[in-house]
C-alpha cells in the first residue's frame, strides 16, 4: 500500500494516468512524449513504476512497448482521491 501511494504522490505520474485514461486502447510508451516536458528515458521509468504497483499493464509488439490502464474503475477512483488529498492539503495549508 505505501508503494501505491509513493507512485501516485508524483503529479508527473498522474498525468499519465489522466492521460492513458482518455486513450481508447494500448499507446506506445513512445507517443506519451509531450504528455509531460521529460525526457523519454524519465517517461520510462514513471510508467514502469506504474506497472509495477498494477496500475499498467504493458506489452512488447515488435519494437514497441504499449501500455494501458490495467483497471480504469479503479484508476479513476484512486485519482479522485489523489485530487480530493491535494484539494485538502493545499486549503489546510492556507489556513
Amino acid at each position: 500500500m505505501h508503494r501505491l501511494f509513493k507512485v501516485l504522490g508524483s503529479e508527473q505520474r498522474l498525468k499519465l494516468l489522466r492521460h492513458l485514461l482518455q486513450v481508447d486502447g494500448p499507446i506506445c510508451y513512445c507517443e506519451l512524449e509531450g504528455v509531460i516536458d521529460r525526457d523519454r528515458s524519465v517517461i520510462y521509468r514513471h510508467l514502469k513504476k506504474l506497472e509495477e504497483v498494477g496500475l499498467l499493464k504493458t506489452e512488447r509488439v515488435g519494437k514497441r512497448v504499449e501500455c494501458e490502464v490495467r483497471d480504469e474503475e479503479r484508476v479513476r477512483s484512486l485519482l479522485k482521491l489523489a485530487e480530493e488529498l491535494t484539494y485538502k492539503e493545499v486549503n489546510y495549508s492556507e489556513s
